[in-house]
């Protein structure tokens, strides 16, 4: 899971909830996400700035989207939220898969409902500045909390399936990618990639509107491992 930074909303979704505040019973506001549906053309707008803020990658996962392979998802569950909260930019991201397609074995989908306000404390955020370091991958692309009694971080995990065998080996086959299936990528060039993925993230987080490479924070913990490996056994075999 990499950190999303977000944006300022699209004018077009505040211009929307102005619109929209004039309640009959006093409770200012006269809106939800089930009305904003009504408005394709905000909905429109509102899935091109997650896009753009997420680099197109899915909140959850990692995996490349674009406005018709993913939906609109809340970080805290309409189920569970105040009036209002599921038209709240901040609670709002873009995750696999589209809406109304088929359901989707991990990720946004397993997540469903969960968590509600008590649970809230067992969900590692998207948006929280240490969730990529919440989290390790191995070569094989597998998932696991980065530091042992990590509550959260194992809830997280077992809550979005994020170790179903089909990401997994999604996550794998990137790797391999990278590295090469017998991991002899030559170490001026592991340390290239590493630096165009984190200048382009860089970019990103600077408001640029860039894409990133498909599990690109996966991509970055295997390239790090992979050159500290590399640069201990020649320092060993010179010693």
């Amino acid at each position: 899971m990499r950190r999303i930074k977000k944006r300022m909303e699209p004018p077009q979704l505040s211009q929307w909830r102005a619109s929209n505040q004039g309640d009959p019973q006093g409770a200012g506001i006269n809106y939800g996400y089930d009305v904003l549906r009504q408005s394709p053309e905000v909905v429109q707008a509102l899935m091109e700035s997650l896009l753009a803020e997420q680099g197109s990658l899915c909140a959850y996962t990692g995996k490349r989207i674009d406005a018709h392979s993913a939906h609109v998802e809340h970080l805290f569950p309409q189920a569970h939220g105040e009036r209002g909260q599921d038209v709240e930019y901040t609670n709002l991201v873009a995750c696999w898969p589209q809406p109304n397609g088929p359901h989707g074995e991990y990720g946004a989908h397993p997540k469903a409902d969960w968590p509600n306000a008590e649970e809230q404390h067992f969900f590692v955020s998207p948006l929280s500045a240490e969730c990529e370091a919440r989290f390790r991958f191995n070569n094989r692309g597998e998932i696991a909390p980065c530091a042992d009694g990590d509550l959260a971080a194992e809830t997280t995990i077992q809550r979005l399936k994020l170790k179903h065998k089909t990401l997994t080996a999604l996550r794998k086959s990137e790797i391999d990618g990278v590295l090469g299936k017998e991991r002899k990528l030559d170490l001026k060039k592991a340390r290239k990639r590493l630096t165009n993925l984190e200048a382009t993230e860089r970019d990103l987080d600077a408001g640029a509107n860039v894409s990133l490479e498909p599990y690109c924070f996966v991509l970055k913990q295997v390239l790090v491992k992979f050159i500290r490996t590399v640069e201990r056994l020649r320092k060993a075999k010179k010693g």
